[in-house]
């Protein structure tokens, strides 16, 4: 299954598309009558539910390898990466754990902390709440990352779109290693889009899940854990 909205254009055409549904609906339900309206929006609606059902992310088969294989055709880099994605499990232990035995080697750390938004908010492009919050937990992590004795740089991903991120992070730094941070099962959108699969069948290199246990993250980032994913 296809990702349905994985930047700013996507959503932009899924809004059109919708209104423009809603209005012909409306258009003719009133010229024809109501029941042939409500007919056809909800047609419309099952059609396109079918189509994203069925579809296959067409323009995307291998992002992710063809990205980080760029990088890798490129001028080599002397130390050995590590791709960090998380945003609200970046306090938690068990990801910090993770980056202490990474880094005793003179590993390089690289932390993505892509936006978590809300469709409607991504859709309005209102995501000043998020950004804010990711900027925090990042600038937290940082910190934490620096007191430890840690070479660790970071940037806010896309909203809502981690494999965006990804691919983007892939392309221009390349990584010899990823590690993806999550909540469990049932608490984790990330995991509901089969991120984690996906990146390990399309990457080459070793890819690290940890699960960060929510009451601990909590306790320990305080106010801003709890809002996001």
């Amino acid at each position: 299954m296809r990702i349905p909205v994985r930047g700013e254009p996507d959503a932009f055409y899924i809004t059109v598309g919708g209104a423009v549904l809603i209005g012909a609906s409306i258009a003719v339900g009133a010229l024809v009558g109501e029941a042939v309206g409500v007919a056809l929006f909800v047609g419309g609606v099952i059609g396109a539910a079918i189509w994203e059902l069925s579809a296959r992310d067409a323009d995307r088969p291998r992002s992710l390898r063809e990205a980080a294989a760029e990088r890798a055709s490129g001028r080599p880099s002397p130390r050995r990466r590590v791709l960090v994605i998380a945003n609200r499990t970046l306090a938690g232990e068990e990801l910090r754990a993770q980056l202490r035995r990474r880094a005793t080697g003179g590993v390089e750390l690289r932390v993505v902390a892509p936006i978590l938004a809300s469709r409607v908010h991504y859709w309005a492009s209102d995501v000043d709440e998020e950004l804010e919050q990711a900027q925090e937990r990042l600038a937290t992590t940082l910190a934490w990352a620096a007191a430890e004795g840690l070479d660790a740089s970071g940037t806010v991903g896309d909203p809502n779109v981690a494999l965006g991120a990804i691919e983007d992070e892939l392309r221009l730094s390349g990584a010899d290693e990823v590690i993806i941070s999550t909540y469990p099962a049932g608490k984790s959108n990330w995991l509901e889009t089969g991120i984690v699969e996906r990146l390990r069948d399309e990457l080459e290199i070793p890819v690290t899940h940890v699960i960060v246990d929510p009451d601990r993250a909590l306790a320990s980032a305080g106010p801003l854990a709890s809002a996001g994913r």
